[in-house]
């Protein structure tokens, strides 16, 4: 494969045999293996009607610096990626694109050329290699990640004096729910979003990044390294709800909440997506809520409940 180049900005007139245009076209043509009937593989298994391969995941590329341990992941979606280049264009490393798409990354690509950054309008196995999924969406971004910092009840004591609210997730489990998630949280204003460290809980991936639509490079991320202490804490600057299906029905605000701590940010806590909040991160809520319903089914999904008691305790409030 030729080495991408980016000292070129896609897209500029020259001439109509440039050495950009024959890197583009070698590249494109390395990417299309041919077997006995001139076709790519993949077209071969819609005919014969066989499920196309499935593609492992890439593995991160770790990169040890100065300010600690970082690594590099895909971010996929017209949204997620946009997002990503207003909110925090400096830690795309690589962009990757189809042609369809390439009129909407003009000014994106004049931006990474200027940081002398690689991009590239590729075929459609390409862009599913580098994102590790065929659920791409037809553009790829390559970004440099580090690990989030940790939420403190000292950090809490400052975000509530300066009248921050929290969202605070406690063991939800699939990737694809905490990005929506993250996108309700954005949705509402809430920028400080809170996630547990423990294993059973989700963290980002190329699939909440595409479910998030732009949500996680919106919201502050943080890690908290045990919920309900964090909380017992907390409830010293914030009004904390939880979620519980046997709470009182989305009561009103003065209904749950004490005269002493009307004028604290509320701080809303999500558990996981089958079990709820565990009993020790009930303990320390300030106060718990169900959200009515018919009865049909138990429970709303999380991302939902979510925007609900945003919706009536920031919003209405």
């Amino acid at each position: 494969m030729k080495k991408e180049h980016s000292d070129s900005p896609w897209g500029r007139k020259g001439p109509s045999e440039s050495q950009g245009s024959r890197e583009r076209r070698d590249f494109k043509k390395s990417r299309r293996p041919e077997g006995r009937d001139g076709g790519r593989p993949s077209d071969r298994s819609k005919r014969e009607g066989r499920p196309p391969a499935k593609r492992e995941p890439v593995e991160p590329e770790v990169i040890r610096t100065a300010q600690g341990e970082q690594w590099l992941e895909a971010v996929c979606g017209v949204h997620a990626v946009g997002s990503l280049f207003h909110c925090k264009p400096f830690i795309v490393e690589r962009l990757y694109f189809d042609a369809e798409l390439a009129p909407m990354f003009g000014e994106i690509c004049k931006f990474l050329a200027k940081e002398k950054k690689p991009y590239n309008q590729v075929e459609f196995d390409e862009l599913c290699r580098q994102a590790g999924t065929s659920q791409h969406g037809g553009v790829v971004a390559i970004v440099r990640r580090r690990q989030p910092e940790m939420a403190t009840t000292k950090a809490a004591e400052f975000w509530a004096k300066e009248g921050m609210p929290l969202l605070i997730i406690d063991g939800v489990s699939d990737p694809e729910i905490l990005g929506r998630l993250a996108r309700t949280s954005a949705y509402f204003g809430v920028e400080k979003f809170l996630i547990a460290a423990s294993r059973k809980q989700a963290r980002p991936n190329e699939v909440a990044y595409r479910a998030a639509r732009g949500g996680l490079d919106m919201v502050d991320l943080r890690l908290v390294e045990n919920v309900p202490s964090f909380l017992k804490g907390a409830r010293k600057t914030h009004f904390v709800i939880g979620v519980d299906l046997e709470g009182v029905p989305l009561p009103e605000h003065m209904a749950i909440c004490p005269e002493e701590d009307i004028d604290k940010p509320i701080a809303v806590v999500i558990g996981n997506e089958e079990t709820g909040l565990h009993d020790s991160t009930k303990q320390e809520c300030s106060a718990l809520v169900g959200i009515p319903g018919s009865g049909a089914i138990d429970r709303l999904d999380v991302a939902t409940e979510a925007a609900l008691l945003l919706q009536k305790y920031l919003v209405e409030a």
